[in-house]
């Protein structure tokens, strides 16, 4: 118990000091800490950490997004508005039609089936 809580608190230690530098650098912390994560990773002969989704989804996630928000020029977000909303609508349909299509080739599966929703309200992609 005692190693893990020297870990955390030696990565809460290198967060802030990489928070710190991103401001000194102009440098959006998301990024500076993305890297470092990754640099981190590839060290070896560091001990693993292991935590669970549930807990990168709720501690982790969320004040990321908000610091990203709270940053955020409205005005870009604006002027960008149209290619955000066509890349959010075709990543979506890309993702559902690839998913599609390796289901059907690798399974087997006929087109309308739809594992989530009853066949009435399921999209038929072919005939």
């Amino acid at each position: 118990m005692v190693p893990t809580i020297q870990i955390l608190v030696l990565l809460l230690v290198i967060v802030a000091s990489v928070a710190v530098a991103a401001a000194r650098l102009k440098v959006p912390p998301a990024i500076l800490l993305v890297l470092t994560g990754v640099a981190l990773a590839l060290i070896p002969g560091l001990p693993t950490l292991e935590l669970s989704p549930e807990l990168v989804l709720l501690l982790v996630l969320p004040p990321v997004i908000y610091s990203s928000a709270v940053t955020m020029s409205w005005r870009e977000f604006r002027f960008n508005i149209r290619p955000i909303s066509l890349l959010a609508v075709g990543c979506v349909a890309f993702t559902t039609i690839a998913v599609a299509a390796v289901t059907h080739g690798l399974l087997g599966m006929p087109w309308s089936w739809v594992p989530l929703f009853p066949r009435r309200t399921s999209w038929r992609l072919s005939p």
